[in-house]
């Protein structure tokens, strides 16, 4: 088993400042058909998002925590990404540093989010989530601070919901239950 990460510490995503910032576990709370919503992708205030950014490798692949890959995130993401456009047409926005899609049927999906889905996907770690506007655009939004890496441009992304791909931890109880 494992322990999801809390990204509480990595203050600048806004985890627990913003009320629709959250994690990938807590979106697939809210996601189930017996969740809070009845499984319907509601934001705090009842509406349904027009916008999602959905941040990748949150606490992993990260000196400051962890440094290591925890390898379903990514999928973690597609399927997310998927089940929001599903459900509610809204645009979507994967900030990632490189995707991972290794197993069956994984680069199929990768594919059909890009294209059927047209999740829009920018390659580059995300900086910071506020709720500052500078613009017109950004009024009322989160806004997502990203390098897309690709184009070498800083990008402010105005989004209704975050969601943290958060890293994975060994559970806390691991050497217990090795010694059982």
């Amino acid at each position: 088993g494992y322990d999801p990460f809390d990204p509480t510490p990595i203050k600048q995503f806004g985890y627990r400042k913003y009320d629709n910032v959250m994690t990938a576990l807590e979106f697939e709370r809210l996601n189930n058909a017996t969740g809070p919503t009845g499984g319907q992708i509601l934001m705090k205030n009842g509406k349904k998002p027009e916008s999602v950014a959905i941040i990748h490798c949150v606490g992993s692949r990260d000196k400051n925590y962890h440094e290591y890959c925890s390898r379903v995130c990514c999928m973690i993401g597609l399927k997310l990404a998927h089940l929001i456009k599903d459900k509610t047409g809204a645009d979507v926005y994967e900030c990632y540093i490189d995707m991972r899609c290794a197993g069956e049927g994984y680069e199929e999906l990768y594919d059909r989010v890009c294209t059927e889905d047209g999740v829009k996907f920018i390659r580059g770690k995300a900086t910071s989530v506020t709720d500052q506007a500078i613009s017109d655009e950004e009024q009322g939004k989160l806004t997502v601070v990203v390098e897309d890496t690709l184009i070498s441009k800083m990008l402010r992304i105005p989004v209704d919901m975050v969601i943290l791909l958060t890293a994975l931890e060994p559970r806390s109880d691991t050497e217990d239950v090795a010694r059982m």
